[in-house]
């Protein structure tokens, strides 16, 4: 499982990274760097006369940022900012040659500002790339379904634990869920990008199978989400939760169910 999640971080950083048509000596803003996927892999393409900035919320984060550009000896050519995608002023107006960012927009409730941020950093003929989820299809409601998993033989309780997640976190439902690849369109032209691109995958398969029920209980689909385990103990009595369980471990094992995957890559130019 971890080996799958690997290959899709690479595949998807290359296609934001490609699509950023980032040129040496550029200069690279990664927006919500997180662990640095984009801006370690920006640093390759942009070569010794180039920059990065790396910028998160996070301190934390930017810490393990300079531990990795460290070991690639690009301290030099490197930057750590921490800033909201909807506060870049500590950067420049048209200072940035490329903006690249994955998966921040989903958590921003004003996306049209984090837009508007990205087009004033931007130079004249500077471009965003950027890569986000599309929960209004991927998260769709089917009951008996969990992450994808099918444990409709236990759809009574799947659905307790269905309602007390919304019931805990229906404000971070609609931001989560609450934008396509349409409305990002029109948010970056509102923004004033004259030319945007989009590039959507939408795919069905059956979720793998895997045997780590309990690594699989305590591990959230997103940071505003609870584990399924913190669910179980909410909602559920001792004996649902074991019957769940049950259902749940012949679910992964089999890898019986079917996994949805949304993503839209976005390009625009300033």
């Amino acid at each position: 499982m971890r080996a799958e999640n690997q290959s899709r971080l690479a595949s998807m950083r290359d296609l934001i990274l490609d699509r950023a048509e980032i040129q040496a000596g550029d200069r690279v803003l990664d927006v919500g760097t997180g662990q640095g996927l984009l801006g370690l892999g920006a640093l390759e393409r942009v070569g010794p006369q180039g920059h990065v900035v790396f910028s998160d919320i996070s301190e934390a984060l930017l810490d393990d940022c300079r531990e990795a550009v460290a070991q690639v000896a690009a301290g030099g050519h490197s930057t750590f900012l921490a800033a909201a995608a909807t506060d870049l002023s500590a950067i420049g107006t048209a200072s940035i040659d490329v903006v690249v960012e994955r998966a921040v927009l989903l958590f921003i409730e004003d996306r049209a500002r984090a837009l508007s941020e990205y087009h004033r950093v931007l130079r004249s003929g500077g471009r965003v790339s950027l890569g986000e989820p599309l929960n209004s299809w991927m998260s769709a409601d089917r009951p008996g379904y969990l992450w994808g998993y099918d444990v409709t033989a236990a759809a009574d309780l799947e659905r307790k634990l269905h309602l007390a997640d919304r019931a805990a976190r229906a404000a971070d439902d609609a931001l989560l869920r609450g934008f396509d690849d349409r409305d990002l369109i029109a948010i970056a032209r509102a923004a004033g990008f004259q030319r945007v691109e989009t590039q959507t995958e939408l795919a069905l398969a059956p979720p793998p199978a895997r045997d780590d029920l309990e690594v699989f209980l305590d591990t959230a689909p997103n940071p505003l989400a609870p584990t399924t385990r913190a669910l179980m103990a909410q909602a559920l009595s001792g004996t649902e939760i074991e019957r769940f369980t049950d259902t749940l471990r012949e679910a992964l094992h089999h890898g019986r169910g079917e996994r949805r995957h949304a993503m839209t890559f976005l390009r625009a130019w300033r």
